[in-house]
């Protein structure tokens, strides 16, 4: 898909990186244009606090969990491990951001292929030194590094899967979501002195559904733009955005029913179901109003208001039963 232009040493074609600029300036560039803090720091908080809430909400061992230092470690770890691999998508997505998406940062030359190695290679000595002192969390944490440098190598040398191939890469990469919620089960598991069960595992895929509404809805269309990958192209609008209802349903529905029946006060958990308003309306404006395009504002806010709603029901379950 390279057509013409000049290649750098790395291999990226283009103006490439201005010689003046140094490379924290690249870097500085890279995140301003393709990991913004504004965003992203909002998103990695919310969950490394609620993805480890609803973990102590569903194992039933649990009792009287609240924030601690070692959260505050996991969101840190979170907030820099979403930015390695936001640069390693960058990397596995180049040739095709070439030519559909120039205006990104690393398609335009803001920053080369090597930086972001850097980048990626600090980062890993970063977040795997915070994570030094509990054992348990860095083998989980070294694990989910070590599957995304997999997927960067496969595709790198085998070409392995193919950028258009669309479900098989869902299929390949969901496995890093989940690895991410089981990172802070890990945490949590740790600040308690408990081993896993299958109850704090459910908890896990209820992150993770929650998680599958945003990557569904953001995908999709009813007229895909010229280049666009796409879940509507090989299942259809309609059926895209019905997984994404369907996984924001039964993301709650799971956690109803793990939950049922514990000594906790059980009430605070029906909390979860607020959020859903967001993919209610989001699906009225597709389906009734005929809008081209799933509401991504919709999709983040029903990830964001997840997460939060899931650390209030962890502290409303303390303080009324406390």
């Amino acid at each position: 898909m390279d057509r013409g232009g000049r290649r750098d040493r790395d291999g990226t074609r283009g103006a490439g990186p201005r010689p003046g600029d140094g490379l924290i300036h690249r870097l500085a560039g890279y995140v301003a244009g393709s990991y913004p803090p504004k965003a992203y720091v909002p998103y990695a908080v919310t969950w490394a606090f609620g993805g480890t809430a609803v973990c102590a909400v569903t194992d039933r061992r649990v009792d009287g969990w609240l924030p601690d230092v070692g959260v505050l470690v996991s969101a840190v770890t979170l907030l820099v491990t979403l930015l390695m691999m936001r640069a390693l998508d960058d990397i596995r997505d180049l040739p095709y951001d070439r030519e559909h998406n120039p205006q990104r940062p690393l398609a335009r030359g803001v920053v080369s292929v090597r930086d972001l190695g850097v980048l990626i290679a600090a980062g890993t000595v970063l977040v795997l030194a915070l994570n030094a002192w509990r054992p348990s969390v860095l083998a989980v944490l070294a694990a989910v590094l070590a599957y995304a440098f997999a997927l960067l190598w496969a595709d790198q040398k085998l070409r392995w899967p193919a950028g258009d191939a669309l479900l098989l890469g869902f299929v390949v990469n969901f496995p890093v979501q989940l690895a991410v919620n089981g990172f802070l089960y890990a945490g949590l598991l740790h600040a308690t002195g408990l081993g896993p069960s299958w109850s704090g595992v459910a908890g896990m895929v209820v992150s993770a559904l929650a998680f599958l509404h945003l990557e569904f809805g953001r995908k999709t269309t009813r007229t895909p733009r010229p280049g666009e990958r796409t879940y509507s192209q090989p299942l259809g609008g309609s059926t895209v955005g019905g997984l994404a209802v369907g996984a924001a349903l039964a993301s709650v529905a799971l956690l109803l029913a793990v939950t049922a029946g514990d000594r906790a006060p059980w009430w605070p958990v029906w909390l979860a179901a607020l959020p859903l308003a967001l993919p209610a309306l989001a699906a009225v404006r597709f389906w009734r109003d005929d809008q081209p395009r799933w509401s991504y504002p919709s999709a983040a806010m029903f990830l964001l208001g997840t997460f939060t709603v899931f650390q209030v029901i962890s502290l409303a379950q303390e303080v009324v039963a406390g």
